[in-house]
């Protein structure tokens, strides 16, 4: 049994044979939202970014000062976590992509991936959003916190394999179309966050991996004014009419899915 769990935006643990792989963790800056204790995030075996922008990495301090787990980022997060006086000798390894990490339970392949590219709709609403809620101060404080943790280096998708299971986990809603997309996914776990017409966007790239279970993530307001939640209802309804064999699941913060 693998075991799946979403604590909100792109943190994902993944559990197996009580072997714990955390992905992305970030503590949502929206104060309305759940928030999991520390332990939660530092009682992991190992911890995997996708890319180094705030909401992926920004918590990474304080995690690891808390934490034996081991970080597996890239070199952009590797600086950026050695400025912050973590201890990264011993703590963090850079990746790259095409390598493959092997823990006591899985397989953790690495994709060359990339950040999904904000249209004119996302932008304009995420305008009017801002002003309309006169939020102009807040939300130059995320976009300065943005600025801080400009994405380098690589971005990644993970390619989980357990028990005769794969799992394509991505940490932002962009695809680099000059890779070959995995084959057989059991399970796709995909950000439904960054653009307008997500529904439409996200089943082009859904029918191209053809996964079995597709878990949803990052559709959080997870900070606010920058972002909002996005409604997963027109996805599934979709989903159902257009590829019924495949199950679309928005998971509940904390409650674990099993397969």
């Amino acid at each position: 049994m693998i075991k799946i769990t979403w604590f909100g935006t792109a943190t994902i643990r993944i559990e197996v044979n009580g072997e714990k792989l955390l992905f992305d963790p970030f503590f949502r800056r929206n104060k309305r939202l759940e928030q999991p204790p520390l332990e939660t995030f530092c009682n992991v075996d190992y911890i995997f970014n996708t890319h180094s922008h705030f909401d992926h990495l920004c918590d990474m301090k304080q995690i690891l000062q808390n934490s034996e787990a081991q970080f597996y980022g890239s070199s952009t997060a590797y600086k950026r976590l050695k400025a912050q006086e973590v201890d990264v000798e011993n703590k963090v390894s850079v990746i790259h992509p095409n390598e493959t990490i092997f823990t006591q339970n899985t397989q953790v392949l690495l994709h060359n991936s990339k950040h999904i590219k904000n249209n004119l709709g996302i932008i304009l609403k995420t305008a009017l959003r801002v002003i309309f809620k006169f939020q102009v101060h807040k939300a130059v404080q995320i976009l300065n916190l943005h600025n801080d943790y400009r994405v380098g280096g690589e971005i990644v998708a993970f390619e989980i394999d357990a028990k005769n299971k794969k799992i394509l986990l991505f940490g932002s809603a962009g695809i680099d179309e000059n890779v070959e997309l995995p084959k057989d996914v059991d399970v796709l776990i995909w950000p439904f966050q960054g653009r307008t017409g997500m529904t439409k966007y996200s089943l082009l790239i859904i029918e191209k991996i053809n996964p079995k279970i597709v878990i949803l993530d990052h559709f959080d307001d997870a900070f606010p004014p920058i972002t909002g939640t996005v409604k997963t209802e027109k996805v599934i309804k979709t989903m159902k009419k257009k590829h019924p064999k495949t199950s679309v699941l928005v998971p509940e913060f904390g409650k674990t899915i099993e397969i």
